[in-house]
């Protein structure tokens, strides 16, 4: 079973740089503006708390929230790479405060939310879960679901300058220099990362007392991954999610299942629901406050998961599984986008179910 999913996992690598990470491809990301100037925009969704998003003008992929406190501010994620981190960093003193950034938190470890971790000094505290940690000091650049947006870059990259070479219309050539500029310029950026773990770890929830400010750490259980946290403002009744839980808006509701806990997650979901919020802030996306759209998410994760089960059970390959899943039934939640399965969430139960039940 071993050397059957080491060959889907080398069969379907062609597909999986295909696939939306969040709900945010990078080559769509890659492909707007250029330049790091403006590269983030802020949003003020409560008092002294600001949602930050890239604006297209250099890959950023994820969003960040900002917290002013009366002496400081803190930053949850890191974006995707340092110069993207440094870019965020820089705007919001431009922008948002000048207050000295003293706290940083990361809502999981993937690349494209804590990449940008290395640029801070020992004056900062980095908080994530004991699991970040672990990931950060492993050696997390190999890791598939990193490789699988890394290294398709230089063929990314390839196929553009023959594009531009191509191109006859003015406009459509400067679109493709733009996107070339941009993609070579974060494939140069990603080079010298260097995952940087939290410095201070928690295992179940946290809270912390700064600067006028009360903010909770909830980790609801597996889900995205095996250690995502909740970064909950119980005043101001704010939370961010990271990609445990991504939403509707600009996302299209189905976050990446690639290292996920398919069959945990639902239950981990009745945690968020616990919180007593009234806006959702997600790792990709726009802010939003509809409840509902977590039992839609419950009830899709459900039926992915006995599905891909019952089709294992049958010895079907999770390469066959793949174009066999059938979840239509939550075309009224998540559009078009369930006529395709993510075959990284199907290898991925595979292997849950290997562990849990040889063949």
């Amino acid at each position: 079973m071993k050397r059957y999913l080491l060959a889907a996992c080398a069969a379907i690598i062609v597909v999986v740089l295909g696939w939306s990470f969040g709900g945010t491809a990078p080559t769509e990301v890659s492909a707007q503006g250029g330049g790091d100037q403006g590269a983030y925009t802020f949003e003020e969704i409560g008092d002294g708390v600001y949602f930050g998003t890239g604006t297209g003008k250099m890959t950023t992929m994820s969003n960040a929230l900002i917290i002013v406190n009366d002496d400081h501010a803190m930053l949850v994620d890191t974006s995707v790479s340092p110069a993207a981190a440094r870019a965020l960093v820089r705007e919001i003193g431009e922008e948002v405060t000048d207050k000295p950034i003293r706290y940083v938190f990361n809502s999981h470890y993937h690349f494209d939310h804590a990449h940008g971790n290395q640029i801070f000094g020992p004056e900062v505290e980095i908080i994530g879960h004991d699991f970040v940690r672990q990931m950060h000091l492993s050696n997390v650049l190999e890791q598939r679901t990193n490789r699988s947006f890394t290294a398709g870059l230089p063929a990314q990259i390839e196929s553009l300058k023959e594009q531009v070479a191509a191109a006859t219309d003015a406009t459509d050539r400067t679109r493709l220099e733009t996107t070339l500029q941009v993609t070579e310029a974060h494939y140069t950026a990603i080079q010298e990362t260097r995952p940087t773990p939290p410095t201070v770890t928690y295992n179940d929830t946290m809270t912390i007392h700064k600067g006028g400010r009360e903010v909770q750490l909830h980790f609801v259980g597996r889900g995205h991954t095996g250690g995502d946290t909740m970064v909950f403002l119980p005043a101001e009744r704010i939370v961010f999610t990271g990609d445990f839980f991504v939403g509707a808006p600009g996302a299209n509701g189905l976050p990446y299942m690639g290292d996920g806990y398919v069959n945990e997650w639902p239950a981990s979901l009745d945690g968020l629901k616990g919180l007593d919020f009234d806006t959702i802030v997600p790792g990709h996306g726009q802010p939003f406050d509809e409840r509902s759209q977590i039992d839609d998410l419950q009830r899709y994760l459900r039926d992915l998961w006995t599905q891909v089960a019952d089709l294992r059970a049958e010895g079907v390959s999770a390469e066959d599984a793949t174009g066999r899943v059938d979840l239509s039934a939550h075309r009224a939640s998540y559009g078009d986008r369930v006529d395709r399965v993510d075959p990284r969430a199907v290898l991925r139960i595979y292997e849950i179910l290997q562990v849990q039940m040889p063949m």
